[in-house]
Protein backbone atom coordinates (compact mmCIF):
# COMPACT_ATOMS: atom_id res chain seq x y z
CA UNK A 1 0.00 0.00 0.00
CA UNK A 2 1.61 3.27 -1.11
CA UNK A 3 2.64 5.67 1.62
CA UNK A 4 1.88 3.20 4.42
CA UNK A 5 3.81 0.63 6.43
CA UNK A 6 2.64 -2.70 7.74
CA UNK A 7 3.88 -4.35 10.91
CA UNK A 8 7.34 -5.74 10.14
CA UNK A 9 10.69 -5.87 11.87
CA UNK A 10 12.44 -4.98 8.62
CA UNK A 11 10.90 -1.56 7.95
CA UNK A 12 13.48 0.66 6.19
CA UNK A 13 14.71 3.75 8.01
CA UNK A 14 13.15 6.83 6.45
CA UNK A 15 15.35 9.39 8.21
CA UNK A 16 19.03 9.99 9.04
CA UNK A 17 20.64 7.96 11.85
CA UNK A 18 19.51 9.06 15.28
CA UNK A 19 23.00 10.03 16.44
CA UNK A 20 22.88 13.19 14.32
CA UNK A 21 19.45 14.26 15.63
CA UNK A 22 18.37 15.47 19.04
CA UNK A 23 15.03 13.68 18.81
CA UNK A 24 13.67 10.42 17.45
CA UNK A 25 10.72 9.91 15.13
CA UNK A 26 8.14 7.13 15.25
CA UNK A 27 10.01 5.16 12.58
CA UNK A 28 13.08 4.95 14.85
CA UNK A 29 11.08 3.94 17.91
CA UNK A 30 8.90 1.51 15.93
CA UNK A 31 11.97 -0.40 14.75
CA UNK A 32 13.37 -0.69 18.27
CA UNK A 33 10.07 -1.80 19.80
CA UNK A 34 9.32 -4.42 17.15
CA UNK A 35 12.83 -5.83 17.48
CA UNK A 36 12.47 -6.25 21.24
CA UNK A 37 8.90 -7.53 21.13
CA UNK A 38 9.50 -9.93 18.25
CA UNK A 39 12.66 -11.73 19.43
CA UNK A 40 13.12 -13.89 22.52
CA UNK A 41 16.72 -12.87 23.16
CA UNK A 42 16.98 -9.54 21.29
CA UNK A 43 19.66 -11.02 19.01
CA UNK A 44 17.88 -13.36 16.61
CA UNK A 45 16.12 -12.40 13.39
CA UNK A 46 12.67 -13.77 14.27
CA UNK A 47 9.81 -11.77 12.76
CA UNK A 48 7.82 -9.34 14.90
CA UNK A 49 5.21 -10.91 17.14
CA UNK A 50 1.96 -11.04 15.13
CA UNK A 51 -0.12 -10.63 18.31
CA UNK A 52 1.08 -7.04 18.64
CA UNK A 53 -0.67 -5.02 15.96
CA UNK A 54 0.32 -1.54 14.80
CA UNK A 55 -2.72 -0.06 16.52
CA UNK A 56 -1.86 -1.67 19.83
CA UNK A 57 1.80 -0.71 19.55
CA UNK A 58 1.19 2.97 18.79
CA UNK A 59 -1.53 3.29 21.43
CA UNK A 60 0.79 1.83 24.06
CA UNK A 61 3.67 4.06 22.94
CA UNK A 62 1.45 7.15 23.20
CA UNK A 63 0.25 6.09 26.65
CA UNK A 64 3.82 5.68 27.87
CA UNK A 65 4.88 9.08 26.53
CA UNK A 66 1.91 10.57 28.37
CA UNK A 67 3.05 8.82 31.56
CA UNK A 68 6.56 10.17 30.98
CA UNK A 69 5.16 13.69 30.61
CA UNK A 70 3.16 13.42 33.82
CA UNK A 71 6.00 11.92 35.87
CA UNK A 72 8.89 14.07 34.70
CA UNK A 73 7.16 17.23 33.36
CA UNK A 74 9.73 16.74 30.62
CA UNK A 75 7.79 17.89 27.54
CA UNK A 76 8.11 21.64 27.88
CA UNK A 77 6.82 24.24 25.47
CA UNK A 78 5.95 27.92 25.03
CA UNK A 79 2.42 29.17 24.41
CA UNK A 80 2.04 32.75 23.24
CA UNK A 81 -1.00 34.84 22.37
CA UNK A 82 -2.22 38.45 22.20
CA UNK A 83 -3.93 39.72 25.36
CA UNK A 84 -6.11 42.75 24.71
CA UNK A 85 -7.80 45.35 26.87
CA UNK A 86 -10.57 44.36 29.31
CA UNK A 87 -10.06 40.62 28.86
CA UNK A 88 -11.38 38.70 31.88
CA UNK A 89 -10.17 35.18 31.04
CA UNK A 90 -8.37 33.25 28.32
CA UNK A 91 -8.22 29.58 27.32
CA UNK A 92 -5.20 27.58 28.45
CA UNK A 93 -3.22 25.51 25.92
CA UNK A 94 -5.14 22.33 25.20
CA UNK A 95 -2.29 19.87 25.88
CA UNK A 96 -1.08 21.50 29.10
CA UNK A 97 -0.62 19.30 32.17
CA UNK A 98 -2.94 20.17 35.05
CA UNK A 99 -0.41 19.17 37.68
CA UNK A 100 2.49 21.62 37.96
CA UNK A 101 1.97 22.43 34.31
CA UNK A 102 2.66 26.18 34.33
CA UNK A 103 5.91 27.54 35.64
CA UNK A 104 6.51 31.02 34.23
CA UNK A 105 4.83 33.76 32.20
CA UNK A 106 5.39 37.38 31.26
CA UNK A 107 3.52 40.16 29.54
CA UNK A 108 5.02 42.69 27.11
CA UNK A 109 3.79 46.28 27.35
CA UNK A 110 5.30 49.00 25.16
CA UNK A 111 8.37 46.83 24.50
CA UNK A 112 8.99 46.12 28.21
CA UNK A 113 8.72 42.69 29.85
CA UNK A 114 6.74 42.40 33.12
CA UNK A 115 6.92 39.03 34.96
CA UNK A 116 3.64 37.38 35.88
CA UNK A 117 2.48 35.03 38.61
CA UNK A 118 0.21 31.98 38.85
CA UNK A 119 -2.04 31.87 41.90
CA UNK A 120 -4.92 29.52 42.85
CA UNK A 121 -8.47 30.88 43.47
CA UNK A 122 -8.01 30.89 47.25
CA UNK A 123 -5.15 33.38 46.83
CA UNK A 124 -6.74 35.47 44.07
CA UNK A 125 -10.28 36.11 45.29
CA UNK A 126 -9.35 37.39 48.78
CA UNK A 127 -7.00 39.92 47.14
CA UNK A 128 -9.34 40.93 44.30
CA UNK A 129 -12.62 41.22 46.20
CA UNK A 130 -13.78 43.83 43.70
CA UNK A 131 -12.88 44.16 40.05
CA UNK A 132 -9.62 46.14 40.04
CA UNK A 133 -9.12 49.03 37.66
CA UNK A 134 -7.10 48.34 34.55
CA UNK A 135 -3.34 48.14 34.71
CA UNK A 136 -0.69 45.68 33.64
CA UNK A 137 -1.94 42.13 34.07
CA UNK A 138 0.37 40.31 36.46
CA UNK A 139 -1.73 37.46 37.91
CA UNK A 140 -3.11 34.41 36.14
CA UNK A 141 -5.59 32.23 38.03
CA UNK A 142 -5.85 28.75 36.43
CA UNK A 143 -9.25 27.13 36.87
CA UNK A 144 -10.90 24.05 35.36
CA UNK A 145 -14.35 23.74 33.84
CA UNK A 146 -14.89 20.09 33.00
CA UNK A 147 -12.35 19.14 30.36
CA UNK A 148 -11.33 22.75 29.67
CA UNK A 149 -8.85 24.94 31.55
CA UNK A 150 -8.88 28.74 31.61
CA UNK A 151 -6.81 31.55 33.10
CA UNK A 152 -8.53 34.32 35.01
CA UNK A 153 -6.77 37.61 34.25
CA UNK A 154 -6.00 40.00 37.14
CA UNK A 155 -6.09 42.92 36.83
CA UNK A 156 -7.53 43.51 33.36
CA UNK A 157 -4.96 44.78 30.90
CA UNK A 158 -5.19 48.48 30.10
CA UNK A 159 -3.68 48.22 26.62
CA UNK A 160 -4.21 46.11 23.52
CA UNK A 161 -1.50 43.95 22.00
CA UNK A 162 0.77 45.93 19.66
CA UNK A 163 -0.05 45.63 15.94
CA UNK A 164 1.54 46.64 12.65
CA UNK A 165 1.01 45.74 8.97
CA UNK A 166 2.98 43.93 6.28
CA UNK A 167 4.57 46.15 3.64
CA UNK A 168 5.10 43.26 1.17
CA UNK A 169 3.76 39.79 0.49
CA UNK A 170 5.49 36.92 2.33
CA UNK A 171 5.78 33.28 1.30
CA UNK A 172 5.86 30.24 3.57
CA UNK A 173 9.67 30.18 3.49
CA UNK A 174 10.46 33.86 4.12
CA UNK A 175 12.48 34.44 7.29
CA UNK A 176 12.45 38.26 7.10
CA UNK A 177 9.10 39.97 7.61
CA UNK A 178 8.83 43.61 6.46
CA UNK A 179 6.33 45.83 8.32
CA UNK A 180 5.43 49.50 8.58
CA UNK A 181 6.96 49.82 12.07
CA UNK A 182 8.23 47.57 14.85
CA UNK A 183 7.80 50.21 17.58
CA UNK A 184 6.42 48.67 20.76
CA UNK A 185 7.55 45.15 19.86
CA UNK A 186 10.12 43.44 22.05
CA UNK A 187 13.65 43.76 20.65
CA UNK A 188 14.64 40.05 20.60
CA UNK A 189 13.00 36.62 20.68
CA UNK A 190 9.44 37.83 20.34
CA UNK A 191 6.44 36.10 18.79
CA UNK A 192 3.95 37.30 16.20
CA UNK A 193 0.57 36.21 14.90
CA UNK A 194 -0.36 36.66 11.23
CA UNK A 195 -3.74 35.13 10.46
CA UNK A 196 -3.66 31.71 12.14
CA UNK A 197 0.14 31.37 11.98
CA UNK A 198 2.44 32.02 14.92
CA UNK A 199 5.99 33.16 14.17
CA UNK A 200 9.05 33.58 16.38
CA UNK A 201 11.57 36.24 15.38
CA UNK A 202 15.18 36.55 16.48
CA UNK A 203 15.61 40.35 16.35
CA UNK A 204 14.24 43.45 14.65
CA UNK A 205 15.12 46.84 13.25
CA UNK A 206 12.74 49.76 12.66
CA UNK A 207 10.81 48.05 9.83
CA UNK A 208 11.73 44.35 9.74
CA UNK A 209 11.67 41.18 11.84
CA UNK A 210 14.65 38.91 11.16
CA UNK A 211 15.50 35.24 11.71
CA UNK A 212 11.85 34.22 11.75
CA UNK A 213 10.81 30.65 12.58
CA UNK A 214 7.62 30.05 10.64
CA UNK A 215 4.69 27.88 11.73
CA UNK A 216 5.67 28.02 15.39
CA UNK A 217 3.68 26.38 18.23
CA UNK A 218 2.16 23.66 16.05
CA UNK A 219 0.70 26.17 13.56
CA UNK A 220 1.28 26.05 9.80
CA UNK A 221 3.35 28.52 7.79
CA UNK A 222 1.13 30.40 5.36
CA UNK A 223 1.31 33.01 2.62
CA UNK A 224 0.31 36.52 3.75
CA UNK A 225 -0.35 39.55 1.58
CA UNK A 226 0.86 43.11 1.94
CA UNK A 227 -1.40 45.02 4.31
CA UNK A 228 -2.11 42.00 6.54
CA UNK A 229 -2.18 42.68 10.27
CA UNK A 230 0.82 41.56 12.31
CA UNK A 231 0.07 41.23 16.04
CA UNK A 232 2.54 40.93 18.89
CA UNK A 233 1.89 37.93 21.12
CA UNK A 234 2.31 39.96 24.28
CA UNK A 235 1.82 36.96 26.59
CA UNK A 236 4.56 34.32 26.76
CA UNK A 237 3.67 31.26 28.84
CA UNK A 238 6.23 28.54 29.62
CA UNK A 239 4.58 25.25 30.52
CA UNK A 240 4.71 21.44 30.47
CA UNK A 241 2.36 19.51 28.22
CA UNK A 242 1.25 16.14 26.94
CA UNK A 243 2.56 14.77 23.62
CA UNK A 244 0.87 15.52 20.31
CA UNK A 245 -1.43 12.50 19.67
CA UNK A 246 -0.72 9.97 16.92
CA UNK A 247 -2.34 6.69 15.84
CA UNK A 248 -2.34 3.90 13.25
CA UNK A 249 -4.71 3.96 10.31
CA UNK A 250 -8.09 2.20 10.45
CA UNK A 251 -6.64 -0.68 8.36
CA UNK A 252 -3.84 -1.14 10.95
CA UNK A 253 -1.18 0.39 8.67
CA UNK A 254 1.01 3.36 9.61
CA UNK A 255 1.10 6.34 7.28
CA UNK A 256 4.39 7.82 6.11
CA UNK A 257 3.57 11.09 7.87
CA UNK A 258 3.01 9.27 11.16
CA UNK A 259 6.30 7.38 10.80
CA UNK A 260 8.05 10.73 10.26
CA UNK A 261 6.37 12.33 13.28
CA UNK A 262 9.10 13.59 15.63
CA UNK A 263 8.52 12.65 19.26
CA UNK A 264 8.85 15.34 21.90
CA UNK A 265 11.04 13.61 24.54
CA UNK A 266 14.76 13.96 23.89
CA UNK A 267 16.37 10.86 22.40
CA UNK A 268 18.27 9.83 25.54
CA UNK A 269 14.94 9.72 27.43
CA UNK A 270 13.28 7.60 24.76
CA UNK A 271 15.18 4.51 25.93
CA UNK A 272 13.13 4.27 29.13
CA UNK A 273 9.89 4.96 27.27
CA UNK A 274 10.68 2.22 24.75
CA UNK A 275 11.46 -0.28 27.49
CA UNK A 276 8.26 0.47 29.39
CA UNK A 277 6.27 0.20 26.17
CA UNK A 278 7.87 -3.17 25.41
CA UNK A 279 7.08 -4.37 28.94
CA UNK A 280 3.39 -3.58 28.57
CA UNK A 281 3.26 -5.23 25.14
CA UNK A 282 5.05 -8.38 26.34
CA UNK A 283 3.70 -8.87 29.85
CA UNK A 284 0.73 -11.03 28.72
CA UNK A 285 2.74 -12.84 26.06
CA UNK A 286 6.00 -13.61 27.85
CA UNK A 287 6.03 -12.29 31.42
CA UNK A 288 9.52 -13.59 32.11
CA UNK A 289 11.07 -11.72 29.23
CA UNK A 290 8.96 -8.62 29.96
CA UNK A 291 10.20 -8.14 33.53
CA UNK A 292 13.73 -7.13 32.56
CA UNK A 293 12.37 -4.18 30.59
CA UNK A 294 10.18 -2.96 33.45
CA UNK A 295 13.03 -2.91 35.94
CA UNK A 296 15.30 -0.99 33.58
CA UNK A 297 12.52 1.45 32.64
CA UNK A 298 11.66 2.29 36.26
CA UNK A 299 15.29 3.10 37.04
CA UNK A 300 15.53 5.28 33.94
CA UNK A 301 12.26 7.12 34.73
CA UNK A 302 13.57 7.98 38.19
CA UNK A 303 16.72 9.40 36.64
CA UNK A 304 14.74 11.35 34.03
CA UNK A 305 12.60 12.94 36.74
CA UNK A 306 15.74 14.06 38.59
CA UNK A 307 17.20 15.43 35.37
CA UNK A 308 14.08 17.48 34.64
CA UNK A 309 13.27 18.71 38.17
CA UNK A 310 16.85 19.82 38.75
CA UNK A 311 16.49 22.36 35.98
CA UNK A 312 12.80 23.00 36.68
CA UNK A 313 13.49 24.15 40.25
CA UNK A 314 15.73 26.94 39.00
CA UNK A 315 12.95 28.63 37.05
CA UNK A 316 11.55 31.65 38.85
CA UNK A 317 8.07 31.10 40.16
CA UNK A 318 5.65 33.34 42.05
CA UNK A 319 7.24 36.50 40.69
CA UNK A 320 4.33 38.91 41.00
CA UNK A 321 5.92 42.33 40.53
CA UNK A 322 3.64 44.16 42.97
CA UNK A 323 0.98 43.50 45.55
CA UNK A 324 -2.46 43.59 43.91
CA UNK A 325 -3.65 46.58 45.94
CA UNK A 326 -0.42 48.53 46.11
CA UNK A 327 -0.37 52.32 45.67
CA UNK A 328 0.87 53.42 42.27
CA UNK A 329 3.55 56.05 41.74
CA UNK A 330 0.76 58.53 41.10
CA UNK A 331 -0.76 57.74 44.51
CA UNK A 332 -3.77 55.97 43.07
CA UNK A 333 -4.95 53.01 45.20
CA UNK A 334 -6.56 49.72 44.21
CA UNK A 335 -4.59 49.08 41.04
CA UNK A 336 -1.28 47.78 39.79
CA UNK A 337 1.14 49.30 37.32
CA UNK A 338 -1.41 51.73 35.94
CA UNK A 339 -1.20 52.92 32.35
CA UNK A 340 -3.28 55.88 31.18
Amino acid sequence: MAGKAVFSSSLPLSSPPVFIRLTMNIQDVYNRITFKVGTPDDTSSRSANPQVTNTVLLNELLDQIRCYANITKGIQDVYSFPLNQNTSFVAAPTLALRSRGYFYAYIIVNGTIFPMDFRPPRDVYPNFRVNPINGITNWFMPFNMGKSTYFGVYPSNSTNAQTTTLTADITVSDTTIPVTSTAGFIARFGKLTIGSEKIMYEYKDATNFYGCIRGDEMTTAAVALSGATVTLNNIMLFYSRLPVPFAAETDNSISASTLAHVLEPCDEHMEGIIKMTVYNLLCKIDAGRANQYKGDAMILYQQYEKDITKGYGKNRQNVNVRDPYGISEAGTPFGTNLIY
